[in-house]
């Protein structure tokens, strides 16, 4: 099974509807799932080491059911982070080399800190808080330190659909050392995310040995020529690096769930399906598609609006129109997501409101 991404299946859809708006936690009416929520302890996680599996390999062959913790919350990322992975413990380059690479990206630089966790200031980003204005904007570089990929849970390592072997790639990566934002959760999330994917750019020519890229927030796991790929395309990189679709079946049922995990992390909506006798791999790119759109476009769609769904074909095709509906994730982290009604494939209940 293909649960990745390619290049084609990033495309605009369209949306019917009357207004706009930023989406925003506080004022969005999420409502709980009737005759949905009972099937949050009774997942099958389908990541496996082989990805080619056939989707319709019998339940009994399948893993394990997958315990949730339901505890686990998915909340506004107020300091972002990405992990560069090492097979052999790495060495920070000199400050003043991270300081003329990060002035060259950026402009005008300050250092912060220059001892232990180092700290620069990026004037290209000023932030507004309420009793100051024109902050800049800072990121940070941690010391190198043990990876701590071994901790990392069933959740996270069977949805490694992004490389062939995602768990070879974090045994072989002991190392680590951590990029991050500071003190710049008021950007707007297209400023943030700009900067960040110009600072992991930058990260990424200063570290050549750097074998793996991890996105904690979205669970996903790349490696460091897919990285650098991504950031030289420049199509829709965030969403291609900081954003995950995951698959899980329903365990008993011929039920499934494909979700996306990371938009959350900026403040935006993640995308979820509830769905029978559809392909996945369909589904996961139009999932990507949508995400891409609500990115694009300050996440417009209110509930009870639609967008284009999926033709037999596996195309999108504008003549079909899927509901959408705000609600509480079916699946951890707690998150509101969008939930994508797919008409006569859709699982469950969804009540309007």
């Amino acid at each position: 099974m293909n649960l990745g991404i390619s290049d084609k299946a990033f495309r605009v859809l369209s949306y019917r509807g009357h207004s706009h708006r930023l989406f925003k936690k506080e004022a969005t009416k999420a409502y709980t799932a009737k005759g949905r929520k009972g099937l949050l302890m009774e997942l099958q996680n389908c990541g496996e080491k082989d990805q080619t599996k056939n989707v319709n390999v019998p339940m009994e062959q399948e893993q394990s059911p997958l315990q949730q913790n339901l505890e686990e919350k998915g909340d506004f990322q107020r300091i972002f982070f990405i992990h560069l992975l090492f097979s052999e413990k790495p060495q920070r380059p000199p400050i003043e080399t991270v300081h003329a690479a990060l002035r060259k990206a950026f402009g005008q630089v300050d250092i912060v800190c220059s001892k232990g966790l180092w700290s620069f200031a990026l004037k290209k980003y000023p932030v507004d808080f309420s009793d100051v204005k024109q902050v800049p904007a800072q990121i940070l570089l941690t010391e190198e330190m043990p990876s701590g990929t071994e901790k990392l849970g069933f959740m996270e390592h069977s949805q490694l659909w992004n490389i062939p072997d995602g768990e070879a790639l974090l045994d072989r990566c002991p190392w680590k050392v951590m990029l991050s934002d500071f003190m710049s959760s008021l950007l707007s999330y297209q400023e943030r995310s700009q900067m960040l994917l110009e600072w992991l750019q930058v990260a990424m020519d200063l570290f050549p040995s750097c074998l793996g890229v991890w996105v904690p927030s979205a669970g996903k796991l790349h490696t460091a020529q897919q990285v650098r790929d991504i950031l030289a395309e420049k199509q829709d990189p965030f969403i291609r690096l900081a954003v995950n679709a995951r698959f899980f079946r329903i365990q008993g049922t011929q039920d499934n769930v494909v979700d996306t995990l990371g938009m959350y992390a900026l403040g935006l909506p993640d995308v979820q399906y509830h769905f029978h006798e559809m392909d996945p791999n369909h589904v996961v790119n139009h999932a990507y598609c949508l995400a891409s759109y609500l990115f694009q476009n300050n996440s417009p769609i209110q509930s009870g609006e639609t967008v284009d769904g999926i033709g037999p074909d596996g195309n999108i095709q504008r003549g079909i129109q899927w509901r959408c509906q705000y609600e509480h994730a079916l699946i951890q982290p707690a998150r509101e997501v969008l939930d994508i009604c797919p008409g006569i494939y859709a699982s469950g209940f969804r009540e309007e409101g």
